[in-house]
């Protein structure tokens, strides 16, 4: 591919000669024929005496000394992503079904690719170009859109529904029974969890994530929420559109979570709690009941996260504040 046709992609101009580029590299491992991305002025340097071909550059760095070709630009992520999208476009699914899929009365709209093993149980809908890979057991009634990839070994159960252009990573579990007993002198008895899960569209879903159907209404990860691997979503749970939930956080059941919501990773929020649109939780953050206003928060329990700062000074130095104490 010609630098020229990367430099149309992103909306920029061509600075120096017109060479062909074979792949894309990152900074710390330079390879010839490669273009790279620069986003900081320590990262001249190394592009300018190491074996890559191009850059793609931070238009901040305008100005700098740049001896090679290279394309200015004002938002380098995207440029990333532009860049890996040309080199890497996504495969097209061709029609096909495995021998060794188990299908009951399933709709299916073509092309879809069912891989080896998998299980699709009756009533259930697959949308147009969706791929289902190896090992995949849906349950029944369950819906999926189009454009959709499910990885292989994903478990998803009765009644679920899938919007479009959704991921799901290996090993991850839709519409599993939530954690609702009643809790006798005699022991714990289930309560039947007969609600489902609703993923809307371009959502992302990580490897060996759970998220529990829910006890009567569902539970509902909203339009292009991404989360990440290791994360477990309580029954009843409401988590609004284009959030992130990073690895190993949980979010207890009933739990009402706005849109464009960060939570960090390890990260811990209990049942019945509400938070507002916009907030971020930081990682290995305790969340025991209602945020009131968007902000970022941190510590467990949560406390505004310039407090919560101020109160890592303070236990830094509780020696000398306690010192103190004693010797008046």
């Amino acid at each position: 591919m010609k630098l020229s046709e990367i430099a149309k992609a992103l909306n920029s101009k061509l600075v120096g000669e017109d060479i062909y580029i074979e792949d894309v590299t990152s900074i710390d491992a330079e390879r010839k024929n490669s273009v790279t991305f620069v986003s900081k002025k320590a990262h001249i340097d190394i592009f300018n005496k190491g074996d890559f071909s191009a850059a793609v550059i931070e238009e901040s760095l305008r100005g700098e000394s740049i001896e090679k070709p290279h394309i200015f630009v004002s938002d380098i992520k995207w440029a990333l992503k532009t860049v890996i999208d040309l080199f890497y476009p996504d495969e097209k699914i061709c029609h096909y079904i495995s021998e060794t899929a188990v299908i009951g009365d399933v709709e299916i709209k073509e092309p879809v690719h069912i891989g080896s093993f998998v299980v699709l149980g009756d009533g259930t809908k697959i949308g147009v170009n969706t791929k289902i890979e190896h090992g995949c057991v849906i349950g029944k009634n369950v819906i999926i859109g189009k454009n959709c990839l499910i990885y292989p070994n994903v478990t998803i159960y009765d009644n679920v529904v899938i919007g479009d252009n959704v991921i799901v990573h290996s090993g991850t579990v839709i519409g599993s029974d939530g954690f609702g007993y009643v809790n006798t002198s005699k022991g714990h008895f289930k309560i039947k969890q007969v609600g489902s899960v609703v993923i809307e569209n371009n959502v992302e879903i990580g490897a060996n994530c759970t998220i529990d159907r829910g006890t009567l209404n569902d539970t509902v990860i909203g339009e292009g929420t991404k989360i990440d691997n290791l994360v477990q979503i309580g029954h009843n749970v409401r988590i609004g559109k284009h959030c992130i939930l990073v690895a190993q956080a949980a979010v207890a059941g009933s739990s009402n979570i706005g849109d464009f919501v960060i939570i960090g990773g390890q990260s811990g929020v209990a049942d019945h709690v509400n938070i507002p649109s916009g907030t971020i939780i930081a990682s290995r953050a305790g969340v025991p009941g209602n945020i009131k206003k968007p902000g970022i928060y941190s510590g467990s329990p949560v406390m505004e996260h310039k407090k919560w700062l101020k109160t890592q000074v303070i236990l830094k130095n509780i020696e000398k504040y306690i010192g103190k104490e004693r010797e008046g």
